[in-house]
């Protein structure tokens, strides 16, 4: 089983000390390859590309020239402690273990438009490229059709059971699976309205990061033993989940 998680637009500001067992992206050639056609763009070329502000783009621009390698703790900061924002703060790996690591680094896998697939432990620097952006170099037109089946594959290698997807569409859809043989189970969290239950972006996000500490936290292995998340006041709602996709309602929010 391997559960996979999108990554941030935000990075930390603060220097976490997690460098032991410290690791380098899996797929390394290819960071370097977009970043490369990335370094290149101007600010301007930037706001174009990615819709964003003047000075987010000037600050974009300057991480993507000095990006490079070697990666080590020096330069770069593991993947799980690097990225900020709801599904980060809610994974809380600052606080995990030791052994909580090992098994995160073994199960975990963030999908990344820059780095492909990472793993909680490897080094990464920052950058600012959503997977759903309409550029890749060559003659790939997106992303999407850049990594084509690489994640799919490589996720099918190594990987016993099936894939629980904690990711957003935006990320999920860049595993181009249907023929790779990948079993993979959505998630999907949803709160009480009036007379339905709804997706509401920032409580799924935040409870993506639950599930997915859950899932380290108490070394889960099965489908079966994932329907015991009750963390945030979720519960699992069989009439709303299917074979593969298991859907957590909850009445109103609840702070953890």
């Amino acid at each position: 089983m391997r559960f996979l998680l999108s990554p941030a637009k935000t990075f930390r500001k603060e220097q976490l000390p997690f460098d032991a067992g410290a690791s380098q992206p899996l797929f390394l050639e290819e960071a370097v390859t977009l970043m490369q056609g990335l370094a290149e763009k101007s600010p301007q070329e930037l706001m174009d590309l990615m819709d964003i502000s003047p000075s987010l783009a000037e600050e974009t621009a300057t991480r993507h020239v000095d990006w490079g390698g070697p990666f080590h703790p020096g330069n770069a900061r593991t993947a799980v402690h690097a990225f900020h924002g709801e599904v980060y703060r809610s994974l809380g790996a600052e606080r995990w273990n030791a052994s909580d690591l090992d098994y995160a680094q073994e199960k975990l896998r963030i999908i990344s438009g820059l780095y492909g697939l990472l793993r909680p432990l490897d080094l990464i620097q920052e950058y600012r490229l959503e997977m759903g952006t309409r550029w890749a170099p060559g003659n790939a037109n997106s992303l999407y059709g850049f990594w084509g089946k690489k994640l799919s594959e490589h996720l099918a290698a190594e990987s016993e059971g099936p894939i629980i997807n904690l990711a957003s569409q935006e990320y999920f859809k860049a595993l181009d699976y249907e023929d790779s043989g990948l079993e993979v189970i959505h998630v999907h969290f949803k709160e009480r309205r009036g007379d339905a239950y709804k997706m509401i972006g920032t409580y799924a996000k935040s409870a993506r990061g639950r599930m997915a500490r859950f899932l380290v936290q108490e070394r889960i292995e099965s489908r079966e033993e994932i329907l015991g998340f009750t963390e945030g006041g979720y519960r699992f709602n069989p009439s709303l989940s299917t074979d593969h996709a298991l859907t957590f309602t909850r009445e109103q929010p609840i702070d953890t």
